[in-house]
C-alpha cells in the first residue's frame, strides 16, 4: 500500500510540473512574440529606439532562457539568442532591411520552439 501512494505522489509531482512548466512556456513566448513585434514595427518606422528594444529583449530573453534550460533545453533556444544578436549587430550598422529579415525569421523561429517545447497531444502518440 505504501508504494502504491509513493507511485501516486511522485505520478503527481511529474504531472505538476509539466502543468507548471507548460504555463511558464505559453507566458514566456506570448510575452516574447509581443516583445518582437514591437521591435519589428520599430524597425519598419526605422525609429531611433530599434536598438534599445533589441537590447531589452536580448537581456530579457537571456533571464528566461537560462531558466528555460534547466528543464526544457533545446539547441534551438541557444541559437534563438544567436540569430537575436544578429538582429542587433545589423541595428547597430543602421541595416535596418537585413534587421527586419532576421527580425522576422526570430518570430518564426519563437512560434517554433514554443512548439516543440509546448505540450502536444502529438508527443503522447
Amino acid at each position: 500500500m505504501k508504494k502504491v501512494v509513493l507511485a501516486i505522489v511522485i505520478l503527481i509531482i511529474i504531472v505538476t510540473g509539466g502543468i507548471l512548466e507548460d504555463f511558464y512556456i505559453h507566458k514566456t513566448f506570448s510575452a516574447l512574440n509581443e516583445k518582437l513585434t514591437s521591435l519589428e514595427n520599430s524597425i519598419i518606422n526605422q525609429s531611433e529606439d530599434c536598438l534599445d528594444k533589441a537590447n531589452d529583449i536580448f537581456e530579457w530573453w537571456e533571464k528566461k532562457r537560462t531558466y528555460m534550460e534547466l528543464f526544457a533545453y533545446s539547441p534551438d533556444v541557444r541559437s534563438f539568442s544567436v540569430a537575436l544578436a544578429e538582429t542587433q549587430g545589423s541595428l547597430e550598422c543602421e541595416d535596418y532591411q537585413n534587421a527586419l529579415s532576421k527580425c522576422r525569421s526570430l518570430i518564426v523561429m519563437a512560434d517554433n520552439i514554443k512548439r516543440l517545447l509546448d505540450f502536444n497531444a502529438e508527443d503522447i502518440i
